[in-house]
């Protein structure tokens, strides 16, 4: 009994650790890896206790897929929830464009990808929103739950026929759309601005515009990023809405 009873273990803290490496958050290179591993470790042991039917005797060859299949079922929770949270890094990028900040890059240990100025910002402030409304435990609990839909025992049928490619596809057009709801009020301000100093440059081409526009967008996205962000972390939780939804719609279309 003891010989399975540590299979189940490992197959448990698999799903669990995968799950930790590419979740959103949790995942960046600000949090030290031997915490992850200790909690992993916390979680695996508290999550045994509550595991419906154990691993029995197997042959090798079932226990190496058994493996497998607990690194994919943990790399597909964590990657459905890191994707949504791409949307704000997907806004800041989109606004720098349009602002010229783009040419001022700075490294993101969450994403570990260079990320602009507005990228950043909107990172450190979508993480603080995230722990402010305890996301990250909605997190754990998804992970924790997601033994009671794809047991340790069973395999997933869904990655035969194509559901779960199909619903990544979906939440990356969500994540798409939430993005360019975040960046639509900037980028479209200045867009109209560009246009302004194009026709400007045209009837007065004594003026210099490549001096007063760029010090007068830089203004403007800052009057406008002060007015809406309020509507910036009202769709910040239209995104972990999303996100958790998604985990709960995956669980359901492996567990099927």
């Amino acid at each position: 009994m003891a010989d399975f009873h540590w299979w189940t273990l490992f197959l448990i803290f698999v799903r669990i650790t995968t799950f930790m490496l590419t979740a959103p958050v949790i995942s960046g290179r600000q949090i030290p890896a031997p915490f992850k591993i200790g909690f992993s470790v916390m979680l695996t042991a508290l999550c045994a206790s509550v595991v419906k039917d154990p691993i029995q005797s197997v042959s090798n060859g079932t226990l190496v897929l058994l493996i497998l299949k607990e690194f994919f079922v943990g790399l597909v929770l964590g990657m459905m929830a890191n994707v949504m949270l791409h949307a704000v890094q997907f806004a800041g990028t989109l606004i720098d464009l349009e602002t010229g900040f783009s040419m001022a890059n700075l490294f993101d240990p969450t994403f570990e990808t260079n990320m602009q100025l507005t990228g950043q910002l909107k990172n450190m402030l979508a993480i603080l929103f995230f722990f402010a409304t305890d996301a990250h435990h909605l997190l754990i609990q998804g992970i924790l739950a997601s033994f009671d839909w794809v047991s340790v025992h069973s395999f997933v049928p869904a990655w035969m026929d194509g559901r779960i490619s199909t619903f990544f596809l979906v939440c990356i057009r969500q994540m798409f759309m939430v993005g360019f709801m975040m960046a639509a009020p900037i980028v479209g301000t200045l867009f109209i601005v560009d246009i302004s100093f194009g026709i400007i440059a045209r009837t007065v081409p004594q003026m210099n515009i490549f001096a007063v526009a760029p010090p007068l967008k830089i203004l403007l996205y800052f009057l406008i990023y002060i007015f809406i962000l309020p509507s910036f972390f009202y769709l910040l939780k239209v995104l972990f809405e999303n996100m958790f939804d998604s985990m709960d719609t995956i669980l359901k279309i492996m567990g099927a």
